[in-house]
């Protein structure tokens, strides 16, 4: 990353402060601060004193990151609506150049510490996380599906729609052995019944350490980052506790969760994060660069070879 990342979106930035101004005057987007960037979109927090703004503005190589956004801030005010514990993005505005295009998304800048910052906290504040991502993923899953299509949430068949072309585009590039695992895990999923009779719910579709932010104390504070949103499979948010915590967590996750978890939504989670590589291996250079996409080649090509070791 360069030394000053905000220096390649400042043209981007100054072209749209118009719009920013005009979702608050009182904005101070000379003022801008760099704040992060995902595989989609940058993120630049920008002062007011009303309460700051975060904008997101699409990376260049990241060719799918505007509709990403555009969905965003269609559904974050029906999210607005549910009863969440923890605070999420909220006053979404979709940001347009000056000819009108969709050229970024902007909303109040939710306070608090990403969990892959901060670091996973211990004892009973560990626990309490835990009850605090159940509730969240209660209230995500039971938002009503009628009302998440009409704020534009796709629904759809997690296996067939998503994971049978990415799976296909990873396999080229893995060596034979990771490959052939990798085909096998595929297929026995996709025996056991893949997703298409699963009572399909909003999910997230991006739990991670970056998205979740806590308190001081470690308590979850916020959630962040629905750009991914669709109406699908549960087991998907279930896998993405276990990018930064472990099953024994996802075990207490599930005690306060208000949905159904059987043996299948169980196995469906392990294929997920097992696989979870798959999306650095084919999205991860235009999202990050190229070592992104041989860090998921060697991921994988680790599991192949411990699953190989039984």
């Amino acid at each position: 990353m360069p030394a000053n990342p905000l220096a390649a979106y400042r043209s981007a930035l100054a072209a749209l402060s118009s719009a920013i101004l005009e979702a608050d005057p009182a904005a101070r987007p000379d003022r801008a601060r760099w704040l992060g960037q995902g595989w989609g979109a940058a993120a630049i927090r920008v002062p007011s004193p009303s309460g700051d703004w975060v904008v997101r503005l699409p990376k260049p190589a990241s060719w799918w990151a505007m509709a990403d956004l555009e969905r965003e801030i269609r559904l974050l005010p029906l999210l607005a609506r549910q009863p969440f514990t923890v605070l999420i993005p909220q006053e979404p505005h979709l940001i347009s150049d000056q000819a009108g295009r969709p050229a970024g998304a902007m909303h109040r800048m939710v306070p608090g510490t990403p969990l892959g910052e901060q670091g996973t906290p211990r004892g009973a504040a560990r626990a309490r996380l835990c009850e605090d991502i159940g509730g969240f993923l209660s209230t995500l899953h039971a938002t009503p599906v009628a009302s998440a299509a009409r704020h534009g949430a796709r629904s759809i068949d997690l296996w067939r729609d998503q994971y049978v072309p990415i799976v296909h585009q990873a396999l080229e590039a893995l060596p034979p052995n990771t490959r052939a695992w990798l085909e096998r895990a595929a297929d026995d999923f996709e025996r056991a019944g893949g997703s298409s009779a699963i009572p399909r719910v909003l999910i997230h579709a991006d739990i991670s350490g970056d998205h979740l932010l806590l308190d001081e104390t470690g308590a979850l504070s916020g959630v962040i980052d629905f750009a991914d949103a669709v109406v699908g499979d549960p087991a998907l948010d279930f896998a993405g506790v276990l990018n930064d915590l472990g099953w024994r967590d996802l075990e207490r996750v599930w005690t306060h969760y208000s949905g159904e978890v059987d043996e299948r939504a169980i196995e469906r989670t392990r294929f997920y994060i097992a696989v979870a590589p798959i999306y650095q291996v084919v999205y991860g250079e235009a999202g990050a660069g190229p070592e992104e996409r041989r860090r998921g080649i060697r991921r994988l090509t680790a599991r192949a070879a411990a699953a190989s070791r039984g």
